[in-house]
């Protein structure tokens, strides 16, 4: 239930962004057909329904995923919202907030992100069953209803034109509509369901029950039904004349009266808007064609814009430049992710990696890489991690198909044993090393002699057996380069 809300949130992040942006061509576009704003609203639901989405440098989504989905377990919790003023805001606020505490049966992220889908859980099912009970009320209203032709039927019980099924769509008109005003109220109604505007409106409310807890979902889907009415209009005055066209508009008022049964349930398709369509229709203007190829082309860019995702960053900031500073789980979770890997412990090294620089104070020496590989859909791949001190970050290079080795480690594993090397045993059995070179090996357990140290996170101690094994290799300057004998080796 988590995961699913997690999901459901940062889509609707993602949407969100769109939305502001059909918010705008929407004023920019006042000239182009009114199709083109339901084209747009079309786009938006395509962003909430796909679980998924393709990576595009043309990408204007600032970030494909704000909250991990595996925020809640997290030991330093932290979003990406994209934009780092925001970040640097919100994550410090998180992590104080929200880091577990030692002894703790439940990260505090769990119980909130539980509290949280839950709630939005009920409101799903309170949302469905307002849509089930309003429909049945409203089929019980028409069951009484006369065929007046077709698929057209007349009700005493209904006080305005509307549209009602999705299958097979009937239109149900009020009795006291005649003449001309039947006529226009028809052809209406037949362009609702020639556009399959009895689809889309049911759309419109089912990604709202969804995402009911954001409000521009809500904004987005009122503004829906009214473009998809002013779109409507147009379609039935292409071929009227002025005169024609106010008679339109009288019986589009003579039909706004006695509308909120309709308006109150959302698999209805009733008359919205009024007062702006009476405009539109009075005001329309066949649209140039350059307007509608601009029109054309803003809807596709935005598509390109706004249904891709951001190419992912294989950058991941550095803490600090010392050993203890590292944050394994930090990043094996961040590569874990640019691999789209479920499990970070699919993660591993190999022995003979590259050595690792380390000064007297176990600061990094020098910038360094580890290289690290990992299997997906039975295939092996491999990777480095390269530590870049100057501009104080890790980059994760490209995968490249690899051969699986026999014996492996852990990444975090081998992290981890950086990060926690017994500093203070290492200079007393070292008090004049200038650098330490630090290599990762293959074989068991060192034989019995003095300079071996085994240490765990909790310091140093016994072990049962070895996890990771590493050489230490302490160097001393001489004329300024360092060196070592081989035989001090820890």
């Amino acid at each position: 239930m988590n995961e699913l809300f997690l999901k459901i949130v940062n889509m609707t992040i993602s949407a969100s962004w769109l939305i502001l942006a059909v918010l705008i061509l929407r004023l920019v576009l006042k000239k182009a057909p009114k199709w083109v704003n339901v084209l747009l609203w079309g786009i938006v639901a395509v962003r909430l329904l796909c679980p998924f989405s393709i990576e595009s440098a043309l990408s204007l989504i600032p970030s494909a995923e704000t909250i991990p989905v595996g925020i809640d377990m997290e030991t330093i919790p932290a979003i990406d919202t994209g934009i780092d003023a925001i970040n640097s805001v919100v994550n410090p606020i998180i992590s104080q907030s929200n880091t577990p505490t030692v002894g703790a049966s439940a990260n505090p992220l769990q119980i909130t992100i539980a509290t949280y889908a839950n709630i939005w859980g009920l409101g799903v099912v309170a949302f469905f069953a307002y849509t089930t009970t309003s429909y049945w009320r409203l089929r019980r209203k028409v069951n009484t209803a006369v065929l007046l032709k077709d698929n057209i039927f007349q009700s005493e019980h209904v006080g305005s034109p509307f549209v009602l099924g999705i299958i097979k769509p009937k239109i149900y008109l009020p009795f006291q509509i005649d003449g001309q005003d039947l006529e226009h109220v028809i052809a209406h109604e037949q362009a609702h369901i020639r556009r399959r505007d009895h689809w889309w409106k049911p759309l419109g409310f089912l990604l709202l029950t969804l995402h009911w807890f954001n409000p521009l979902l809500w904004l987005a889907y009122v503004l829906l039904c009214r473009d998809i009415e002013l779109a409507c209009d147009e379609k039935v005055i292409k071929a009227l004349g002025k005169d024609q066209r106010a008679d339109y508009t009288q019986s589009l008022l003579a039909c706004s009266i006695h509308r909120r049964m309709i308006a109150a349930c959302p698999l209805a398709f009733g008359e919205v808007g009024v007062k702006e369509r009476v405009k539109s229709v009075m005001n329309y203007k066949k649209p140039a064609f350059w307007i509608i190829v601009v029109a054309i082309i803003a809807c596709a860019v935005v598509a390109v814009c706004f249904l891709t995702n951001p190419t992912a960053s294989r950058e991941i900031a550095m803490k600090g430049h010392n050993v203890s500073d590292l944050d394994p789980q930090q990043i094996v979770s961040a590569i874990a992710k640019l691999e789209n890997l479920d499990d970070s412990s699919l993660l591993c090294v190999h022995a003979g990696n590259f050595s690792v620089s380390l000064t007297s104070d176990f600061d990094w020496a020098t910038s360094g890489t580890v290289s690290f590989f990992f299997k997906k859909k039975q295939q092996t791949y491999s990777a480095q991690l390269r530590m870049f001190l100057e501009e104080n970050r890790f980059s994760v290079t490209n995968r490249e198909v690899w051969v699986e080795q026999d014996r492996t480690f852990k990444l975090q594993s081998y992290l981890e044993a950086l990060k926690f090397l017994p500093k203070e045993q290492i200079r007393q059995m070292t008090p004049h090393a200038g650098r330490y070179v630090v290599n990762l090996l293959d074989y068991g357990a060192p034989g019995s002699y003095d300079r071996v140290i085994t240490y765990t996170a909790d310091g140093v101690g016994g072990i049962d057996g070895w996890y990771i094994h590493l050489e230490l290799q302490p160097l001393y300057e001489t004329n300024g380069s360092y060196n070592g004998t081989g035989k001090e080796s820890i």
